[in-house]
């Protein structure tokens, strides 16, 4: 490790920490930003851009990043996480399924564990400007490297899920009503038809038909 490494302070780890878990973030978010382009292209222009944004941000936050810097990529990424929960319990405010909770699948887990992972990485740098600790260089490299197989886990699993068939689009009860109705009417499930009411009355069958003919007639001459 180089003099800088061992100087490094416990702020300039946590935002180091906090830029290798937005290079995660932004490199799950490109992945199904072709997904949501396909569903509503205004929904793939958006992650992209979140994309673009905390690459950037990882960048400049991993150098002695300024106030500015910590303060924008808290809020950014606050922002991010707070309409995630809007659009998985209420739903997305606008697009073709505005007011229709989405469904929640590993890649959005694994995007929302990183990004909560550097609000609180650049929450700690910030609050440690004016009291910064110095941190060995093994101590900075074992933090580093925690981080980095972290990150990597949670962008695999993230990658994976997205890459294996899930989509964007949510069902909504007209679609879930037309599988209903295809279900129903599937030849399995055909109801019997109902006996016609010009059916003949069956035949008591204790009795050989002739005997129960002749009974039937002695019944009505009776009558008569």
């Amino acid at each position: 490790m180089t003099t800088n490494a061992e100087s490094r302070t416990d702020g300039q780890l946590a935002a180091r920490c906090a830029a290798i878990a937005s290079v995660g973030a932004a490199a799950i978010h490109a992945v199904v930003a072709p997904a949501h382009w396909e569903h509503w292209w205004p929904s793939g222009v958006f992650f992209a851009s979140v994309a673009l944004l905390q690459l950037v941000w990882a960048i400049l936050a991993w150098s002695e990043p300024a106030v500015s810097v910590l303060a924008a990529g808290i809020l950014a990424n606050a922002g991010v996480i707070a309409l995630w929960v809007h659009s998985r319990t209420v739903g997305a405010p606008i697009g073709p399924g505005a007011g229709a909770p989405e469904a929640i699948d590993a890649a959005g887990i694994c995007v929302l564990l990183l990004q909560f992972y550097v609000v609180m990485g650049a929450s700690w740098a910030w609050l440690r400007r004016m009291r910064a600790r110095q941190v060995s260089g093994v101590g900075s490299a074992l933090v580093l490297l925690g981080a980095n197989g972290i990150v990597a886990a949670a962008v695999t699993a993230g990658v994976v899920s997205s890459l294996s068939g899930h989509s964007p689009h949510h069902h909504g009860p007209a679609e879930a009503q037309d599988g209903q109705q295809v279900t129903s009417e599937a030849p399995g499930h055909q109801h019997a038809a109902e006996p016609s009411r010009t059916d003949p009355a069956p035949i008591d069958p204790g009795r050989p038909m002739v005997e129960s003919s002749l009974h039937t007639d002695d019944h009505h001459d009776h009558h008569d």
